[in-house]
């Protein structure tokens, strides 16, 4: 059962490297006495994760950064210098700080490494750094055993990731589905108090307006819904592309003849370059999903996130360079899904078919495919949005996305992955 369980999650897009990579990891059973103090632990983290997200968002808002968050607009001009050269001069920072590291250090680092690339303009998303954090400080802690670290680890990654996105059942899903294939009670209740906990925080520090905005719909009809079907078909076409990107970037990384700490540099010579000619392709995008879903976009708008996301994203995770998927994927999803309806509206003018709607359901349809995920995928899209009509569209989108991504992508059997091997 445990097979075919993995058969379904295994293959995506990493949300974060090394999050859901093959590693074999022990299930240790947990005493009873222990039960109530790892329950109690789990909401602790889980608020340590939520409090450290609030503060990086507002330590981003205070600078001048391109990283591009939820409600923040950017004024970005092309052919600025600054544009191509701060990722550059970041990132070899960065990399001079690790070569001089030993181990140890590297691993601390990882999370902050995350933070200024994202900052510099790394078209990578913030839940990276909330997956990396916890297991990094899960891998310094000496009491406890292994299965111990990786509950309260996967707990605090749920109550980042609620917090950020005001979904926590969709971070409760996303952390099932790709990380506790071993679904033991003990690790399921222990990431739902950690959902749980971040959206309270979620609630109590940001409000319970929802994170991206979007228009009220209503219910799309039978042609309708075929047409949402149709464009999450295309879109997980896309999805198995961008993961041959991803693949061949890398393998292109390990052809150059520099030690692989330099990799990341390189990335970020591209992205530059991409960047000076494109700024709006920099940083994580949040603030591009809202223009997706009310529609505030142009057609250029459209070919370069649809194209140059997904481009810049398989560069920059090929080089080695921290950060999340999620971000990137949805983007590029969302844009190429506007596109798609454009062609399906155009080849079949009878059929009434919502543009915003379109976008959201392009963006959760990539998520799915490109991350191997579809009830993450699905609550999503509700929990980010609060338009609950949406959510027949949706699942018919992300099931199709889903289903041509696990037809048509290699299939491995992978073994269970929660945490990396450096903790223990």
């Amino acid at each position: 059962m445990k097979s075919i369980f993995q058969l379904f999650i295994r293959g995506g897009i990493p949300v974060s490297v090394p999050v859901n990579m093959e590693t074999s990891v022990p299930v240790n059973t947990i005493p009873g006495k222990k039960v109530p103090v790892l329950l109690c632990m789990s909401v602790v983290v889980a608020a340590a994760a939520a409090m450290i997200t609030e503060g990086l968002i507002m330590a981003m808002q205070t600078l001048s950064t391109y990283s591009g968050l939820p409600g923040m607009s950017r004024d970005l001009d092309e052919h600025d210098l600054l544009v191509l050269l701060v990722p550059v001069i970041v990132t070899l920072i960065i990399a001079l700080a690790l070569r001089y590291a030993g181990e140890k250090v590297r691993q601390l680092l990882r999370p902050v490494q995350s933070i200024l690339s994202i900052n510099a303009g790394i078209p990578l998303g913030l839940e990276g750094a909330l997956v990396d954090l916890p297991q990094t400080v899960a891998g310094q802690v000496k009491r406890g055993d292994v299965r111990e670290k990786q509950i309260l680890a996967a707990a605090a990654m749920a109550g980042g990731i609620a917090f950020l996105f005001g979904s926590p059942l969709a971070a409760i899903a996303l952390i099932i589905e790709l990380l506790m294939v071993e679904l033991t009670w003990m690790g399921i209740t222990a990431i739902i108090l950690g959902g749980g906990t971040g959206m309270l925080l979620h609630y109590w520090l940001r409000g319970s307006e929802p994170v991206f905005m979007m228009p009220q719909l209503t219910m799309a009809g039978v042609p309708a819904l075929l047409g949402y079907t149709i464009t999450g078909l295309l879109v997980g076409l896309v999805a198995i592309l961008a993961k041959k990107m991803i693949n061949g970037m890398g393998n292109l990384f390990q052809k150059l003849p520099v030690d692989k700490l330099w990799w990341p540099v390189a990335g970020a010579i591209l992205t530059g370059v991409f960047g000076y000619f494109s700024p709006e392709i920099l940083g994580a995008g949040y603030e591009h999903i809202d223009s997706l879903l009310l529609g505030q976009v142009t057609l250029q708008f459209l070919v370069v996130m649809a194209i140059g996301k997904l481009l810049l994203m398989s560069i920059t995770v090929g080089s080695g360079i921290p950060g999340g998927t999620i971000a990137p994927l949805l983007v590029s999803g969302g844009a190429l899904g506007l596109f798609v309806t454009f062609l399906l509206q155009f080849i079949f003018p009878a059929v009434q078919l919502n543009f915003a709607l379109a976008a959201l359901v392009g963006m959760t349809a990539m998520f799915a495919g490109g991350n191997r995920v579809l009830p993450a995928a699905i609550f999503f899209a509700i929990e980010t949005t609060h338009v609950t009509n949406a959510l027949l569209p949706v699942i018919c989108g992300c099931t199709a996305a889903y289903l041509v991504v696990f037809l048509l992508a290699k299939k491995k059997v992978a073994q269970p992955a929660v945490l990396p091997e450096n903790i223990s």
